[in-house]
């Protein structure tokens, strides 16, 4: 069986527009602070240790979005993740964003591992390939 991993993400005031919704870039943030959760849970890459120290990236190639529902000041929306694709030097997350039985939103962001001092993709290694094999859907892309 597939692992998600989830984090709770308080909507707060600050990420809400005039109209009283998030403004839909907020959304971006908590995505990609989502996927920085997980590199730190999950795969124990920091990005402070990730891109100081090892001198590696992932950063953001392809997103795919889809909004369902808007969010408010208050509301708890719970992110979900899994792997929809492992590639040679990339990774595809799966990341659905819920409030209560709500799906506000489905977001594919694909990112791809980088040498940051040659600005180059590199192969996944077996650690990040083994660490994400839990979290992959049964259903993922094959390349």
């Amino acid at each position: 069986m597939t692992k998600v991993y989830e984090v709770d993400r308080l909507i707060r005031h600050g990420h809400t527009d005039p109209a009283g919704i998030v403004y839909y870039p907020r959304y971006y943030e908590m995505i990609n602070e989502t996927v920085e959760d997980f590199f730190r849970d999950v795969l124990n890459l920091p990005f402070g240790h990730l891109h100081l120290e090892q001198k590696r990236g992932f950063p953001l190639a392809h997103m795919e979005t889809d909004f369902f529902a808007p969010s408010r000041c208050d509301d708890i929306i719970r992110f979900c993740l899994t792997i929809s694709r492992l590639g040679n030097t990339s990774v595809t997350f799966d990341i659905k964003a819920v409030c209560g039985d709500e799906v506000r939103l489905r977001a594919r962001p694909t990112q791809v591992y980088l040498d940051l001092q040659t600005m180059q993709a590199l192969p996944l290694s077996e650690t990040i390939r083994t660490r994400c094999a839990d979290y992959l859907s049964p259903t993922h892309d094959k390349e």
